[in-house]
């Protein structure tokens, strides 16, 4: 395994990934393994499946919140007053509708890639990944549900949804599958670039939020702030074969690509022409000014 790519949870911010996906295709950047959380999962399939870029920009211009999930006044006063069976706060038909009419399944299956999607078990609290051999469209529905607003999906019998609240940015397979360069795209500053105090309550929510979506990827970095210092004794792991203390030995190149601004909260579910269209080129741009240098350095110690 030589090259992987990384998408990061994060609603309509997903459109950020499909810049930097251009970006990369222009210049020959081709992964081996894609990962995908939530909006990543489905980027990810969708890629997998052979959609190209052009036509994955076309999606992410054409359909709207409404085309993909509805909020009703009925699907919510239903949502709210339910005590004995948990209704979700909106209508996800739509987005299941565009799932199965874009992502060819046949396609995904025969790719040449590797293709991991994350889901949440929620009855074991495990992270279960699915490959492009086991992918269905109910997969990426699981992997899609945003807790409370969506519903959960039932595989195999068991119940899954969004995995974003615990690995948004699923950088662990990339690692233990050994890939040497690795692109992950964030969809916050946070995590890439330092960021200004907040001052206001908001702000604080809104830096709590995301240092909550970026905590899985600090956390899996080979040199993360989860590391004992070598004279440390026994440090038992909550769960059997933890990653986080597997990935000490990784020879991996990580490279991030970031926006450089606060997107906020409101960016998360803005399907809107105006902001897939912005996300995009500053995704490509992005991509263009941050990886440059360590693509070009990387080339040269190969040369």
């Amino acid at each position: 395994m030589q090259k992987a790519l990384i998408l990061s949870g994060g609603g309509a911010r997903g459109a950020f990934q499909v810049g930097v996906m251009k970006y990369l295709q222009e210049i020959g950047w081709e992964p081996d393994l894609i990962c995908g959380t939530s909006v990543g999962a489905i980027n990810a399939a969708a890629m997998g499946s052979g959609m190209t870029i052009d036509l994955m920009a076309r999606l992410w211009r054409t359909y709207r919140r409404k085309k993909m999930f509805r909020v009703t006044l009925p699907t919510l006063f239903g949502s709210l007053r339910s005590r004995k069976r948990f209704a979700p706060m909106s209508d996800t038909g739509p987005l299941k509708k565009l799932i199965e009419t874009s992502i060819n399944l046949d396609a995904l299956r025969s790719s040449p890639r590797e293709i991991l999607i994350s889901t949440l078990n929620m009855r074991t609290g495990q992270i279960v990944y699915f490959n492009q051999r086991t992918i269905t469209h109910r997969h990426l529905m699981a992997a899609s549900a945003i807790p409370g607003l969506f519903g959960w999906e039932y595989i195999d019998g068991a119940p899954y949804w969004d995995a974003g609240m615990m690995v948004n940015t699923p950088l662990a397979p990339a690692l233990k599958l050994g890939a040497r360069e690795i692109v992950v795209i964030l969809h916050s500053p946070v995590g890439a670039f330092p960021v200004k105090e907040p001052k206001t309550a908001l702000e604080v929510a809104e830096l709590v939020f995301e240092h909550f979506l970026i905590g899985s990827y600090t956390c899996s970095l080979p040199d993360g702030p989860w590391q004992l210092p070598l004279n440390a004794g026994p440090h038992p792991s909550p769960l059997p074969d933890s990653p986080q203390l597997q990935l000490s030995d990784s020879k991996a190149h990580i490279m991030t690509v970031a926006p450089t601004r606060m997107l906020g909260f409101r960016s998360l579910l803005n399907f809107s022409l105006r902001q897939a269209d912005i996300l995009m080129a500053e995704g490509y741009n992005n991509a263009r000014i941050q990886l440059k240098p360590h693509l070009n350095k990387l080339r040269r110690n190969h040369s």
